[in-house]
């Protein structure tokens, strides 16, 4: 059998078994172990080689999946209690947080890294970290079994 890869745009845009052409299309046959891990490689330009950056950029993928993660307002609040804060102390934070207040009270949904970029939170003996809210929505998204 062969294995194609498609550069388009100087870039590795796809593979497939038949050939293909068109204006901007260079069509290279390649290995099937390239073909098989086709996501560990790119094109410098003059050949296809193993992708130095490849496990951060797949860790950014990954972490800006995780940002986009949603839950309600309301999902959010309950996670704060459940942490242990008060409806007293949610409503004192967010009275001297106004951006946050509005934040919550005017958007639908709250994301995963626009509530981690309010952390840490620390009222009294109980502080929320970055780490507990991507914890939260994981659980909310079925990605943690609690």
């Amino acid at each position: 059998m062969t294995y194609y890869a498609i550069i388009m745009n100087n870039e590795l845009s796809g593979k497939g078994q038949c050939p293909v052409s068109g204006e901007g299309i260079q069509c290279i046959e390649i290995t099937e172990e390239i073909y098989n891990d086709f996501d560990h490689y790119m094109w410098n330009g003059t050949e296809i080689i193993i992708n130095p950056n490849y496990e951060e950029e797949q860790r950014q993928k990954k972490q800006k999946r995780i940002n986009n993660l949603t839950m309600t307002a309301w999902d959010f609040v309950e996670f704060l209690k459940s942490a242990g804060l008060t409806s007293t102390q949610i409503m004192a934070f967010l009275n001297a947080n106004p951006d946050i207040q509005l934040h919550l009270t005017c958007c639908q949904n709250v994301y995963c890294g626009v509530a981690k970029s309010l952390m840490p939170i620390s009222l009294g003996d109980i502080t929320i970290t970055a780490d507990m809210v991507e914890l939260a929505f994981k659980i909310k998204h079925g990605e943690v079994i609690e």
